[in-house]
């Protein structure tokens, strides 16, 4: 009975911190200001960073974050903001989202709300929250 308690609580703690490896942590918020959200297609979609930034997708005046601009992930009814299209942000299952590129022109990751156990995708509201950029 001991050794049934261990291995469950092996499988628990295994599974708790691989889910956990998906989120975005504090110390992680450096690495995401001020980077270019591209899409597939070379789409500029804006950048990371905090609201009063004049590119953030989080700025409420920027093109980036309007409901009604092609180059926002928050246009429901575009490529890059819709729950079906391959470079949407908010279709879990996009097989191209957004790419996430440093300052530097490297890839961080994928923006996306895709699966948790993928540890390169990250949901901008993750993001926006954890870094306080709202």
């Amino acid at each position: 009975m001991i050794m049934i308690m261990k291995i469950i609580f092996v499988i628990i703690t295994y599974l708790g911190s691989s889910l956990a490896l998906a989120e975005v942590n504090s110390w992680e918020c450096g690495n995401f200001e001020g980077a270019k959200i591209v899409a597939e297609d070379g789409t500029e979609l804006g950048e990371l960073g905090p609201k009063w930034e004049t590119d953030s997708i989080f700025n409420d005046a920027s093109e980036y974050s309007s409901t009604w601009s092609s180059e926002s992930i928050f246009n429901s009814h575009g490529d890059y903001g819709n729950s079906y299209s391959s470079q949407s942000v908010f279709n879990e299952s996009a097989s191209s989202p957004p790419r996430i590129l440093s300052e530097e022109g490297e890839e961080i990751g994928k923006l996306s709300i895709g699966k948790s156990w993928d540890t390169t995708r990250y949901d901008p509201n993750d993001i926006k929250y954890t870094c306080d950029w709202d």
